[in-house]
């Protein structure tokens, strides 16, 4: 290209960013191509919950919905009921796996071939503090072979499970609180993190291991950086998990602040750097009741993706609109599963180009 080429291709690439601003549009990238992880798609349940369970009684249903089924790539195992460590392994070396067979072949049937396991309840005999099981808590179970027993079984009856995240939201917001789901001190996390490490090491198991979550925002992003900057098996992590609720599709990429509910999606990004760390993940995704239209869903996971976060769990597939779960409401709808379905169906594609629109799903441009 000559230089008038070039100068003529440079006053053309705003004016058509004009022409678009002036119609409720804006180009979010462009560039030669950004890759979909393999993987990409992804909901945080193992069966298609149509409310959040409340502990004290109310709204008791908590299990598959049977008339609504969701495609994806990737399920994320947390709080559901039944599979939980405590409520397989009843006694050492005994395990039940009634409803774990149940839920994976619901999954096998809906196309997952990929699921994250997080720690959380070990039984009451591993424990070496008290434990709230209603809570979906972890703890440094008594014993590494322990941990190792059950982190051996799972994975060896379960293929898909090809990921182990450590330990959900470990500051929230100080380790070892009461609002923390995680019961110990940072010393203990580590330890948690170094088994866990080991026993990937020592068994040859071939999947990754997630860092300990944490929720997206305030001080917890700080301070599990400090602990990261202290771990210094850090870079064995395979990805650094954070939940970013509340943050809408066009917030992404914006400071943290009132406009994106304190969400600090790019602090967490910008300390993971300093610190030689990626990838970055939302292991936990949910948006504020009555949030979510027709495209959100979409508009989220690629927006994410666009800012370096490979992988976004979207949480629970439903919920009475009046909490954080809240994917639509009413759930059962033919965008809310056709938007979850197209963000599966972005999976090791390669984006070249995203658009904003008005309303509905963002023009994504792939490359042919």
């Amino acid at each position: 290209m000559n230089a008038r080429g070039a100068w003529r291709a440079l006053l053309a690439a705003p004016l058509a960013t004009l022409a678009l601003a002036a119609c409720g549009q804006r180009v979010v990238y462009e560039g030669p191509g950004l890759a979909v992880p393999p993987d990409f798609g992804c909901w945080h349940d193992v069966g298609y919950v149509v409310n959040w369970p409340k502990m004290n009684g109310q709204d008791l249903y908590h299990g598959p919905d049977p008339a609504f089924t969701v495609r994806g790539n990737r399920v994320r195992l947390y709080g559901m009921g039944g599979l939980e460590w405590n409520h397989t392994e009843r006694q050492p070396g005994a395990f039940d796996w009634k409803r774990w067979d149940e839920a994976f072949a619901r999954l096998r049937r809906t196309g997952v071939k990929h699921v994250t396991l997080n720690l959380y309840n070990p039984p009451e005999w591993a424990n070496r503090h008290p434990h709230n099981y209603g809570g979906w808590r972890m703890q440094l179970p008594r014993e590494r072979a322990m941990l190792e027993r059950w982190l051996g079984a799972v994975t060896a009856r379960y293929r898909e499970i090809d990921a182990i995240e450590v330990a959900n939201e470990v500051f929230t917001p100080g380790i070892g609180d009461g609002k923390s789901y995680f019961i110990g001190n940072a010393d203990e996390l580590a330890q948690l993190a170094d088994w866990t490490l080991d026993w990937r090491r020592a068994s040859g198991w071939k999947g990754k291991v997630w860092a300990p979550s944490i929720p997206g925002f305030g001080e917890n992003i700080p301070t599990m950086l400090r602990w990261l900057r202290n771990y210094p098996r850090a870079r064995e992590f395979d990805a650094f998990p954070a939940h970013f609720y509340y943050l809408l599709p066009e917030q992404v990429g914006q400071r943290m602040g009132k406009a994106t509910s304190y969400s600090g999606l790019v602090e967490w990004r910008e300390g993971l750097a300093e610190l030689g760390l990626a990838p970055m993940i939302d292991s936990e995704k949910g948006f504020g009741a009555g949030a979510v239209r027709e495209g959100t869903i979409y508009n989220y996971a690629v927006a994410a993706l666009v800012n370096g976060v490979q992988q976004t769990c979207f949480f629970m597939l439903g919920s009475y609109g009046h909490d954080e779960t809240n994917l639509g409401q009413p759930f059962r709808n033919a965008w809310a599963k056709a938007d979850l379905e197209a963000v599966a169906d972005l999976a090791g594609k390669t984006i070249v180009r995203v658009v904003t629109t008005d309303k509905g799903r963002w023009e994504v441009t792939l490359r042919p």
